[in-house]
């Protein structure tokens, strides 16, 4: 549980300082977000969990529709485009191979899921609402896992330094973004 505290502490460090930047660039900067809104990518991961979970474990579900959700909105920067998407084309190998790929395949299991998730939220809801902590919290846990397979490693790479860099700042934005 220590190790993931650590690790919640660094995220929720670098989830302040991304408010704050969005909070002072305000006006056409904090509104100009391209992409889907953010009721619709979590409607898209709501639904796609529920589907699932028929299958798979709920924290397996969880993992696997963040990352398709992601991937669809990369193929397909608009709801109303994704909207538009067939059994046809989720037959195509290029579907076929991202939808293999969203499967989870590392070494986290359903305890260390819930402990991230438990003190990543219970950190975060001291500056987001609940609702917004939890979103947050579901798609950082989705960025760590994909970044690192191992939970021990997450531990112990996924360092203050770390979240400071470029690609981790963008990360913590499409979090928070969500």
């Amino acid at each position: 549980m220590k190790k993931y505290l650590s690790l919640s502490l660094f995220v929720f460090a670098l989830l302040l300082n991304a408010v704050n930047i969005s909070a002072q660039e305000g006006g056409e900067k904090a509104t100009e977000k391209k992409g889907w809104p953010s009721e619709e990518r979590y409607a898209f991961v709501r639904e796609c969990i529920k589907t699932a979970s028929v299958n798979m474990s709920s924290d397996s579900a969880r993992y696997y529709c963040y990352c398709m959700q992601f991937k669809v909105e990369v193929k397909y920067p608009t709801i109303e485009q994704a909207s538009k998407i067939t059994q046809a084309d989720m037959q195509s190998p290029d579907w076929q191979k991202d939808i293999k790929a969203c499967f989870p395949g590392g070494l986290w299991s359903a305890a260390d899921r819930s402990d991230f998730m438990k003190e990543c939220v219970n950190t975060a809801k001291e500056n987001l609402s609940a609702d917004k902590a939890k979103t947050y919290c579901e798609c950082m846990l989705f960025k760590v896992e994909e970044n690192f397979p191992n939970p021990e490693i997450a531990g112990k790479e996924l360092t203050e330094e770390l979240l400071k860099t470029p690609l981790w700042k963008k990360i913590i934005q499409q979090c928070l973004d969500f």
